[in-house]
């Protein structure tokens, strides 16, 4: 049986584009069906693509990484996951990485230690650099709370056009959708800050009363 080429890429989340390591593939002469795009963190291996990959490779195959980190970002998984792949035949290609490729004719036991010693290397650095990310990040959002910043969403106001909105809608003179058109809001947020507002004026009716009786 020919042997058979893939490809496997791996960015950390969705806002992260894979565009480079696709014309990367491309160049590498594999074809669109056989490369596997994953958008998920690499400290762990328990990703659908990535699975579905194992399933269908054989022996005397080969799988095309960017780089030892697209591979994995967790140092004894890799290794373990590195082994598998050797074990059962499957070649192994990093571009960036080219010391640690695998071969199924390398019989030079004295290459492969050293192979394996390098491979520990790049893991281990792999897997400090994610647990670097991790600890940047914390820190970030820390002094940004630290600043009084507010993190994600901005928080949805009551506007004067919104108040527009609401009233028109609270008479029954528009419908929601067209509210939320007028308000330049979405459907979520509408509904939202109908229920702050309706607090606001619970509110209000409330102290009314308590001034009122004293």
């Amino acid at each position: 049986m020919a042997k058979k080429r893939f490809a496997y890429i791996r960015v950390s989340d969705k806002d992260q584009n894979e565009a480079r390591q696709v014309e990367t593939m491309k160049k590498e002469g594999i074809e669109e069906r056989d490369v596997f795009i994953e958008k998920m963190s690499g400290k762990n291996f328990e990703r659908p693509k990535y699975q579905l990959l194992k399933q269908l490779v054989r022996e005397g195959d080969e799988i095309v990484f960017d780089s030892i980190t697209r591979m994995g970002r967790s140092m004894n998984e890799t290794l373990k996951e590195y082994e598998w792949f050797v074990e059962n035949g499957v070649e192994l290609k990093f571009i960036k990485e080219p010391m640690i490729n695998t071969s199924n004719e390398q019989d030079d036991i004295i290459k492969q230690a050293i192979q394996r010693v390098i491979l520990t290397v790049l893991a281990a650095f792999a897997e400090k650099e994610r647990l670097d990310i991790k600890i940047r990040q914390a820190e970030g959002i820390e002094a940004a709370k630290a600043k009084g910043k507010h993190l994600g969403r901005p928080k949805a106001v009551i506007t004067p056009e919104f108040e527009l909105a609401y009233k028109q809608w609270n008479n029954n003179e528009i419908t929601a959708v067209e509210a939320m058109k007028k308000a330049n809001v979405s459907k979520t947020t509408f509904y939202r800050l109908v229920k702050q507002l309706k607090e606001n004026s619970s509110e209000k009716s409330e102290g009314s009363s308590i001034r009122g009786s004293d």
